[in-house]
């Protein structure tokens, strides 16, 4: 370590580097929005994922990882709402093993990933993924996770493989139910680690960890900047993400992933008919301009295989719109008149797009 880091770190020049690069980010917002609301929900994502990517500081490092939920309410590049986001940060370098509980949820996997969302960082890479469908009573999860397949595995084991650009494992807990279902509880342990405990924070980490931190508020909130540039001038449509973004890049690899920008004026519904469809699992929602999904915890801005009610030839209609139309499978617009929106198929056998059309709320009565 130089002195200059230990006397930049110590008198606080690193400090307001970091407070400086935040203030630097709110432009993305002023930038890329008009409306109040927009400008509003736009600087509290920032204020998310400030304290998303501080949650860093946090680590000891690859050789002391834990498994960590997601923040509450950071919320990044539409996700699911009825999705457990669990990380933990490692390297390629070392050998682990992931054990416990699998628990009830309906879907739970694992991926090893690369790459970042942060400025001037690699882009995102997945070296290995697991998937665990169909729980059974009293399940266990015993992974290891390395670089190369072990010689032997004990019954009931996986192999995750990772590589040596890896520096993170992803799990995602997906529910049909969140009421009736129990995430897994899994603890994660470093098998060829240093045997003593971690060392002190350092001048050094602090200085990398708050440097990193403000490159993840500023990478992050311009990746998904550029997925509205993308589907905003195709409203109302749903389609897929490029491979880097989707599949290739940190999503689900089981997963495909349609996306889109929406926009109603005052008296408007959008209809989707989501066709039937042989799928493990799929759910619509309805997010900001951010990528962000709204307020589920109180609103109706979700819908998925479970929850859904079907027409009788199996088709789930789904209505977006301001006020509950008298309509199953009602999507508040949660006083937005535009954002995004995403829909997901898990394990899909063929794929049969969605059909959209915009439509008056007075003509709605002649859907039935």
């Amino acid at each position: 370590m130089s002195d200059e880091i230990r006397e930049n770190a110590v008198n606080g020049k690193v400090w307001d580097d970091f407070c400086d690069s935040l203030k630097e980010a709110g432009q993305i917002i002023i930038d890329n929005s008009t409306e109040d609301i927009d400008r509003l929900e736009g600087f509290r994502y920032l204020s998310r994922l400030t304290r998303g990517e501080l949650g860093r500081l946090e680590s000891h490092g690859a050789a002391y990882a834990r498994i960590l939920p997601i923040a509450h309410n950071v919320k990044i590049g539409c996700d699911n709402p009825d999705a457990l986001y669990q990380g933990v940060s490692i390297s390629g370098t070392f050998d682990y093993r992931i054990r416990g509980p699998r628990g009830t949820v309906n879907y739970l996997s694992m991926n090893a990933l690369s790459g970042s969302f942060g400025l001037g960082g690699a882009p995102p890479g997945r070296q290995g993924s697991l998937a665990f469908n169909d729980p059974k009573p009293d399940e266990q999860v015993d992974v290891i996770a390395s670089a190369t397949e072990p010689e032997r595995l004990e019954p009931g084991q996986r192999w995750l493989q990772t590589g040596p650009e890896t520096n993170q494992i992803v799990i995602r807990n997906f529910y049909l139910d969140r009421s009736a279902e129990r995430p897994s509880e899994l603890q994660i342990e470093c098998l060829n680690g240093p045997d003593e405990t971690p060392p002190p924070l350092s001048a050094q980490r602090l200085t990398h960890g708050l440097a990193r931190a403000a490159l993840g508020v500023h990478g992050i909130a311009r990746r998904f900047v550029d997925w509205l540039d993308r589907f905003q001038d195709r409203p109302n449509t749903l389609e897929f993400l490029p491979k880097q973004d989707g599949p290739g890049g940190w999503g689900d690899p089981t997963q495909a992933f349609r996306h889109g920008y929406w926009t109603l004026e005052p008296g408007q519904a959008l209809v989707i008919d989501v066709p039937p469809i042989d799928v493990y699992y799929w759910n619509f929602q309805l997010n900001n301009i951010w990528e962000e999904s709204l307020d589920y915890d109180w609103l109706q801005v979700t819908v998925n295989k479970h929850s859904a009610v079907y027409e009788p030839d199996g088709t789930a209609r789904i209505i977006v719109a301001d006020d509950d139309p008298g309509f199953a499978n009602w999507i508040d617009t949660a006083h937005h008149r535009h954002g995004t929106m995403g829909l997901r198929y898990n394990q899909v056998v063929e794929d049969t797009p969605p059909t959209l059309r915009v439509m008056e709320v007075a003509d709605l009565p002649s859907l039935r």
